[in-house]
């Protein structure tokens, strides 16, 4: 069986989509999409065992499926020599294995968080009165990953207080690209060419704060929307 075909099975098995597959894998969804498409047949050690262990599976499950890169001669003698231990051996192995692994990688994570690089929109999107969002212009910026930032288009910069207590000025807030959202979710909109952060409410777009009303939208107003607020970074999820 080829290695895209096990993981689609496995994944089926398991009632995980691909999404959520990417979450408890940590493999970025391009990466994992050549995979299950069959395009790369080659991945790394390290994308092999984070799909192991998402996929619920032990490495002698998936090494017969794929030719994995980085082989070196003495961890293939390792796998010739694992192959010929009989259960009660290769039970040693595994918790003596999984037990080392975890000791490893939790250092590791310590003391090199993954980092996900997402972009920032240079205009704020405006609390208040509304700013201009006619040009595109982004920069890099690097944050700590997590099922928020993974999910994340791009990200943009609240200008204003009208929608606290909920956001405040100068939070950045992570944003998932869609044209549509549901009322009661909060997005980024560009009405008349102005920014906005606000609450979607049908006809209008809503302030947290009572201090500013409502915007109310009509036919005649250009409306976009460019996406949803999924979440303010936190602190902790800036890299130093």
């Amino acid at each position: 069986m080829k290695l895209n075909e096990y993981v689609n099975q496995r994944r089926k098995e398991l009632n995980m989509s691909v999404d959520e597959l990417v979450v408890k894998s940590g493999i970025p969804k391009g990466t994992l999409s050549k995979i299950t498409a069959g395009i790369n047949t080659n991945p790394t050690l390290s994308t092999v065992e984070a799909l192991c262990k998402a996929l619920e599976c032990s490495l002698n499950d998936i090494v017969g499926n794929v030719h994995i890169n980085a082989f070196s001669l003495s961890e293939k003698n390792i796998i010739k020599k694992y192959r010929t231990l009989d259960e009660y051996g290769k039970e040693a192995v595994d918790g003596l294995l999984d037990t080392e692994y975890k000791r490893c990688t939790a250092v590791l994570e310590e003391e090199k968080p993954e980092i996900v690089q997402i972009r920032i929109a240079q205009l704020p999107a405006s609390a208040g009165t509304g700013v201009e969002l006619y040009e595109e212009n982004y920069k890099i910026m690097s944050v700590r990953a997590s099922d928020f930032t993974r999910q994340a288009d791009f990200a943009v910069k609240v200008s204003g207080d009208s929608m606290e207590d909920t956001f405040f000025d100068g939070d950045i807030l992570l944003i998932e690209s869609m044209l549509f959202i549901n009322e009661g979710d909060i997005g980024i909109f560009v009405v008349n060419g102005d920014g906005y952060v606000k609450e979607y409410g049908g006809d209008r777009l809503i302030s947290h704060n009572d201090k500013y009303p409502d915007i109310k939208l009509t036919e005649h107003d250009v409306v976009i929307c460019s996406g949803r607020v999924i979440c303010a970074l936190d602190e902790n999820d800036f890299i130093d």
